[in-house]
C-alpha cells in the first residue's frame, strides 16, 4: 500500500452509526465507500463492529478474520501496533476494489473491548493509530456497531462527521436522542458535525414517510442536518450482502447505486462547507 503522493490534508473521517440495529450502517458504509473509491478518491473502511458484517462484504466472506490476519482487535490490544499491518485491500469476491483499503473486524472484538475499558485515554485508541495513515487517504469510513460501546465512542472522538441512517422499521426519536447525548459527552460540548438521512426509503408508504419526516423536522438539532439524499428500498442491497459483495459488484443495474453516488456528492459538498 503506497502512500498517496503530495497529499497535504488528512483524510475526512466519517463514522456511520445508529444505536438501533438494522438501520443500514453496513450497507451504507460499504456502498458509500465503493462509490467514493470508484469516483477516484483513495479510501479506507474500518469495521468497528464485533458482528463483522463489513468484513464479510469486503473480505470475501471471512467473518472470522482473525484466523487469516490482523484485525481491528490488534489496534485495541497493542498501543504500539503498526496499523499498516491490519490494512488489506478491500475485495469484491476475488476482485480487488480500486482505491479502497480495509481494516477487518472479528467476533472476538467484543471481548477485546471489555478488556480495553481499563485503559487510560481509552476513547483515543483509534485516533492515535489513525494518525499514522490519515494523510494517505482522502476519506476514512468507520462502520460502527449498534449500541453505544467503547468502539462507538472512539469513532465519535476521531470522526470529522457522523452519518446516521434512519429507516422506518428501526426509527426511534428517543433512541436518536440518546445517541446525540452520547456524542455530546464524547465531544465535551454539543456535537454538531452530524447528518441524518433516510435509508430503505419506500416512496409508496406516504403516511409513514410523512410521519417520519415530520418527526425529524420538528427536532431542533436534526432539522438542519437532514440530508436530501435517500437510499431507496431495493432488494438487491440485501441480496448483495448475503452474497458478501458490494452492491456495485453484485448488481450494476441497481437503481440504489445512483442513491449512494448522490449521497457521496452531497457529503463532499457538506465537507467543503464545514472546512470553509
Amino acid at each position: 500500500m503506497a502512500p498517496v503522493s503530495s497529499r497535504q490534508q488528512k483524510a475526512k473521517i466519517y463514522a456511520v452509526m445508529n444505536n438501533k440495529g438494522g438501520a443500514g450502517k453496513t450497507s451504507t458504509a460499504t456502498n458509500l465507500a465503493v462509490a467514493m473509491a470508484l469516483s477516484g478518491k483513495k479510501g479506507l473502511v474500518i469495521d468497528s463492529d464485533q458482528q463483522a458484517n463489513s468484513t464479510e462484504v469486503l473480505a470475501h466472506g471471512k467473518k472470522y478474520y482473525a484466523q487469516y490476519g490482523n484485525t481491528i482487535c490488534n489496534l485495541y490490544t497493542d498501543a504500539r501496533f503498526d496499523i499498516r499491518k491490519a490494512i488489506i485491500p478491500a475485495m469484491a469476491g476475488d476482485t480487488e476494489i480500486p482505491n479502497l483499503d480495509f481494516i477487518p473486524s472479528d467476533p472476538s472484538f467484543e471481548k477485546v473491548l471489555e478488556q480495553a475499558l481499563t485503559r487510560s485515554h481509552r476513547e483515543k485508541i483509534l485516533h492515535r493509530h489513525l494518525q499514522a495513515v490519515a494523510d494517505e487517504y482522502d476519506f476514512v469510513i468507520i462502520d460502527c456497531a449498534p449500541g453505544l460501546n467503547l468502539a462507538t465512542g472512539n469513532a465519535i472522538y476521531v470522526a470529522d462527521h457522523v452519518l446516521v441512517p434512519v429507516d422506518a422499521g428501526s426509527f426511534s426519536l428517543s433512541g436518536l436522542e440518546v445517541m446525540l447525548d452520547f456524542m455530546d459527552e464524547i465531544n465535551e460540548e454539543e456535537f454538531t458535525n452530524f447528518s441524518v438521512f433516510r435509508n430503505e426509503y419506500n416512496a409508496s408508504k406516504k403516511i409513514m414517510n410523512t410521519f417520519i419526516q415530520d418527526e425529524l423536522m420538528k427536532h431542533k438539532r436534526i432539522q438542519n442536518r437532514l440530508l436530501e439524499s435517500r437510499i431507496r428500498d431495493d432488494q438487491t442491497i440485501v441480496q448483495s450482502q448475503v452474497a458478501c459483495l458490494p452492491l456495485f459488484y453484485y448488481a450494476k443495474s441497481s437503481l440504489a447505486l445512483n442513491d449512494y453516488r448522490k449521497l457521496a456528492r452531497e457529503l463532499e459538498t457538506l465537507s467543503q462547507s464545514e472546512v470553509a
